[in-house]
C-alpha cells in the first residue's frame, strides 16, 4: 500500500488525541499535513515534533475555513473535529451543549468540505475521511445529542459517495469504539470519576490504533474504496436488549 499517488493532507481537530496521532503517521508517511485546531500553542508544538504546518482555526466559521483551507489543493482530508458535552438523557440536554454538538461535528464538517472538495473533485483525486464513532448505530445511553450529530455524519458520508460518483474521489468512515483520548470525561462533571469510569481498568483502544486504520484506507488501491470501518476493544460490545418486568 502507498500513499504516493497524495502530496497534501488536511487534519482537523489536530491539537492532540486521534488527531495528533494521524498528523503523525501522516507525516511519516511524506505527506504536507496541515494540522487544524483551535490551540495554535499545541499546534506549534505538534508542529515542532513532526514538521506539520500548524492551521489555528475554528472550523465553525465557513468564511474563515474557505479562506484558510480553499487554496492549499488537498489530496486528502480527515474530518476528526469533535465535541462532547455532558452527558445525560435527551429531553435534558442543555441548549448550549445541543448547539456546540451540531456546530462543530456538522457544520464543522460541512464548511471543511466546502472548502476542499471543489478541488479534489476537478482534479479527479482526493480522499474523504470522517472519523465517525459506533454511537451513530449503537444506541448508548448518556450520550444522544452527541450520536445523533455521528448519524448525521454517517449519512452524509454515504451520501457524499452519490455525489462524487465516477470522480475518482473516496470517502471512507472510520467508527471507533471507545478510544482512550480524554474526550469521555467531559461527559462527567468530575473528571477523575469519568477516568475511573471510563478508563481505568479497562483496555481501551488507543489514538495510534485509529491513526493506522486512517492510513490503511488512504493506502489502498485506487480501485478499491474502504467505505465503512468498525473498530472496537476486544473486550467491548454494544447491543443487546432490555425487558421491563410489570408489576402485577
Amino acid at each position: 500500500m502507498s500513499l504516493d499517488r497524495y502530496r497534501t493532507a488536511i487534519v482537523t481537530g489536530a491539537s492532540r488525541g486521534i488527531g495528533a496521532a494521524i498528523v503523525r503517521q501522516l507525516a511519516i508517511g511524506g505527506l504536507e499535513v496541515w494540522a487544524v485546531a483551535r490551540s495554535a500553542d499545541d499546534l506549534a508544538e505538534l508542529a515542532r515534533e513532526t514538521g506539520c504546518r500548524p492551521l489555528a482555526l475554528d472550523i465553525t466559521h465557513r468564511d474563515a475555513v474557505l479562506s484558510a483551507m480553499g487554496g492549499l489543493d488537498a489530496d486528502i482530508l480527515v474530518n476528526n473535529a469533535s465535541a462532547f458535552a455532558p452527558g445525560g438523557v435527551s429531553w435534558a440536554a442543555a441548549p448550549d451543549d445541543i448547539d456546540a454538538l451540531m456546530t462543530v461535528n456538522i457544520k464543522g464538517t460541512l464548511n471543511c468540505l466546502a472548502a476542499t472538495v471543489p478541488g479534489m473533485k476537478a482534479r479527479g483525486k482526493g480522499h474523504i475521511v470522517n472519523l465517525g464513532s459506533i454511537a451513530a448505530v449503537s444506541p448508548i445511553p448518556g450520550m444522544p445529542v452527541y450520536a445523533m450529530t455521528k448519524a448525521a455524519l454517517r449519512n452524509l458520508g454515504q451520501t457524499l459517495r452519490l455525489d462524487l460518483h465516477g470522480s475518482g474521489v473516496r470517502v471512507s468512515e472510520i467508527s471507533p469504539g471507545r478510544v482512550e483520548t480524554g474526550a469521555h470525561l467531559a461527559l462527567l462533571q468530575d473528571r477523575e470519576e469519568g477516568r475511573r469510569r471510563f478508563y481505568e481498568g479497562f483496555d481501551c483502544l488507543q489514538p495510534d490504533d485509529i491513526a493506522e486504520a486512517v492510513m490503511f484506507v488512504l493506502g489502498a488501491p485506487q480501485r478499491m474504496d474502504v467505505t465503512y470501518m468498525e473498530i472496537v476493544p476486544t473486550d467491548q460490545s454494544y447491543g443487546g436488549s432490555q425487558f421491563q418486568r410489570r408489576e402485577t
